[in-house]
């Protein structure tokens, strides 16, 4: 695999939104939008163009590719503002000559030309906050861009780091669904009690107190696992069961049959 590190301007977003901190690098124009500013912007064709320095990038002899190649792909470009890591491509491809980005994108006065294209599954922006690791071995003197491949001594620092740093966003993203998990369950089950009462809506067992009542739980009708994070609650997506038929109807093919349930326990159906 072939790699290249480019040198960006230093701000807070890379998806076409405001700065949200001044440039230090100087490779656009005092106030002007620099040109990387959209380099993690999905474009009307669905793929990420990426701008590359000072024309930088446009050996693909260098990437692992012949002399007349117009394009080579599966290349990782590392984008470092300062020397701290804000954001990669996996799998791009390269063009030896920059391309007008598909939009027309301006900076300023000056159309956009992009040497670089990705699938924005492959393209990865470290959240401001989270630009706290300066490359090693940090390349010396001011370059735009730089070759390297698995030989690279910063390379190998970056392999490292992205598993590192992987491993801490996939920690989050579980911490994130099991607390957003924890808090629908309460919502439900208080919005399911309010609206059918403690009462099993399979064994019409019915408890009042608040210690046995503890029994009941809320059975989602609607499977919401895979994408439970933008599903609203809707109640008649709920119902209260008892703990032992909640297990039960789990095992049924059909999550939202209760009637089913009852059929098999032989349970009289209450009509009305």
């Amino acid at each position: 695999m072939s790699y290249l590190l480019a040198r960006v301007e230093s701000f807070g977003r890379f998806d076409g939104e405001a700065l949200s901190a001044e440039p230090v690098m100087g490779y656009g124009k005092s106030g002007e939008v620099p040109h990387e500013m959209h380099n993690f912007s999905v474009a009307s064709d669905g793929f990420i163009y990426g701008y590359l320095p000072k024309e930088g990038g446009g050996d693909l002899s260098r990437l692992g590719g012949s002399k007349g190649d117009e394009e080579i792909s599966n290349v990782t470009v590392i984008f470092i503002s300062s020397g701290f890591v804000c954001g990669y491509y996996r799998n791009a491809t390269v063009f030896s000559t920059p391309i007008r980005h598909p939009d027309k994108l301006k900076a300023g006065n000056s159309d956009i030309y992009c040497r670089v294209r990705v699938n924005p599954k492959d393209a990865f922006l470290v959240p401001f906050e989270k630009r706290v690791d300066e490359i090693q071995p940090r390349p010396k003197g001011q370059f735009p861009v730089l070759y390297g491949d698995e030989s690279s001594n910063w390379v190998s620092w970056f392999e490292r780091w992205l598993q590192d740093f992987e491993d801490v966003i996939e920690s989050e993203k579980k911490r994130r669904k099991w607390t957003t998990a924890v808090e629908r369950s309460s919502k439900a089950r208080k919005l399911a009690l309010d609206q059918y009462g403690a009462k099993c809506e399979c064994c019409q067992i019915s408890h009042q107190d608040s210690v046995r009542s503890a029994v009941f739980e809320v059975h989602h009708k609607v499977p919401y696992a895979e994408n439970f994070e933008v599903r609203h609650l809707i109640v008649s997506d709920l119902a209260v069961l008892c703990a032992n038929c909640h297990r039960m109807l789990h095992k049924m093919p059909d999550l939202a049959d209760i009637r089913a349930l009852q059929r098999y326990l032989d349970v009289p159906v209450v009509k009305g």
